[in-house]
């Protein structure tokens, strides 16, 4: 064993060691060593995905937008943050972090600069379905045929009508070709009520499709005309162009250059929950296709940060089927991202209802306090036996206190994070002290003038 004077020099050569290696990354200071700077091999981080993890009020936001802001001083930098409550737009202050929204009911009619539009066109074939189809319908097989090839023929007349030629030859259901959604309605609304001539008798019948869909018509047109989902149907003519994706793969991916910052951060805070999960990895398969078919000396790497992951990345047994489908593409990336560029930060409170081969595949683990025992056996699982003890002093870490264990350090380290230059909005409300000391009013009226409209307006 060591002694006290000897750990804290051995921390210090480990510090020293780790920093030599090229790219640090620094979290704070070791425990046990105070004056030694916890760096982490910014390399080795992010090439093989790396998980946060930690009860709530534990310092997570801290670490992971500590984490962020060394990201954006890279000159090169290159990440998207999944920010689901609005949590993390202070980082908007850095010069090198962007703070992007998606649409939410107010911004439909005059949207600013900062706000992202997700044409349900870019969804892939089955995500739409996932939308859209209700699977216990008797007759949900002929409807999501009949939708695939009405969705197909109206792609391919987008691309005749742009002379778009090579891509006609070998477009698919789900390439990102814009079509019209109104046409896709009118052609199943007139299979639901076609009849027919029998060639036998002359007389004439129902279609083969007439009535399967007096279901699927109105369930469409419900989603189609829902405010929530206007950043999905409620479009522009700049959203049904064809370079429109060229535009928003831009704005997601493009590394730091004069015109865009290299760290943008998604508002996601007024998307249903409902659809959630789709959206979210409708932006991470937009992402990952992209590298996938990028030259690969053009190839720029970049990372993507999936807070309150729990919400969208839940084990296989508890996942609905929207989840379902965003589980299939994050579990594509963590297993494949790594030839292609992509890395991925989960960020979780509860990592006993994180997805087991996402988890499986993060080799870095930075865990802050954990006091549930199967969040604690969740985290353990994922280190070396010889490393079980530690679950034992999880429950005592103190605030921005956390154990860092993989390939970013050499040794398991406790490390007291630094706090960020800004400060995400995560910080506990003071119940006692605002009950005894608070000194405004709440403005309720206001409040319910909001819930109204969907949108804040102070």
């Amino acid at each position: 064993m060591l002694n006290g004077e000897r750990l804290t020099a051995f921390t210090r050569l480990i510090s020293d060691e780790t920093a030599s290696h090229g790219n640090p990354l620094s979290l704070g200071f070791y425990t046990m060593a105070n004056d030694a700077e916890a760096i982490l091999d910014g390399d080795a981080f992010f090439q093989r995905h790396a998980m946060i993890v930690g009860s709530t009020g534990s310092g997570k936001s801290w670490t992971t937008a500590r984490i962020i802001e060394q990201v954006a001083d890279l000159p090169k930098s290159n990440m998207v943050v999944f920010d689901l409550h609005s949590e993390y737009s202070p980082l908007g202050l850095h010069e090198n972090i962007s703070v992007l929204r998606i649409a939410g009911p107010g911004d439909i009619i005059n949207p600013g600069e900062d706000v992202i539009f997700l044409p349900y066109w870019l969804l892939g074939y089955e995500d739409m379905l996932a939308l859209v189809l209700d699977r216990t319908d008797e007759n949900a097989p002929n409807q999501a045929m009949a939708f695939s090839n009405t969705v197909i023929e109206a792609k391919k007349q987008v691309l005749i009508a742009e002379a778009m030629n090579e891509e006609l030859e070998t477009f698919t259901i789900d390439s990102p070709i814009p079509y019209d959604m109104g046409y896709v309605v009118e052609e199943l609304t007139r299979l639901n009520n076609e009849r027919v001539t029998n060639p036998g008798t002359g007389r004439e019948i129902n279609g083969p499709f007439n009535g399967k869909f007096n279901r699927f018509i109105p369930r469409l047109q419900s989603k189609r005309s829902d405010r929530r989902y206007g950043f999905l149907f409620n479009l522009s003519e700049e959203h049904l162009k064809t370079d429109y994706v060229n535009n928003l793969v831009k704005k997601l991916m493009q590394s730091t250059d004069s015109e865009v910052p290299g760290v943008k951060i998604i508002d996601f805070s007024e998307v249903p929950s409902d659809i959630l999960p789709i959206v979210i990895s409708l932006v991470a398969r937009i992402i990952f296709q992209v590298q996938q078919w990028s030259l690969s000396i053009e190839r720029h790497p970049i990372a993507l940060v999936c807070d309150e992951a729990h919400l969208y990345l839940p084990s296989r047994n508890n996942a609905g089927a929207s989840e379902a489908r965003a589980l299939s593409h994050f579990e594509r990336i963590a297993k494949e991202g790594r030839k292609y560029g992509v890395s991925l930060l989960i960020v979780s409170q509860r990592p006993s209802e994180l997805n087991s081969t996402i988890m499986s595949q993060c080799n870095n683990v930075i865990s802050l306090r954990l006091s549930n025992q199967a969040d604690k056996n969740a985290v353990c699982n994922l280190l070396p036996e010889n490393l079980g003890g530690i679950q034992d002093f999880l429950p005592t870490l103190g605030i921005g206190e956390a154990v860092v264990v993989g390939d970013s350090c050499l040794l398991p380290s406790r490390i007291k994070i630094k706090e960020p230059r800004h400060q995400p909005n995560s910080n506990s409300v003071k119940f006692w002290n605002e009950w005894n000391e608070g000194n405004y009013q709440q403005n309720l009226n206001n409040a319910v003038r909001n819930l109204r409209r969907q949108t804040i307006v102070e």
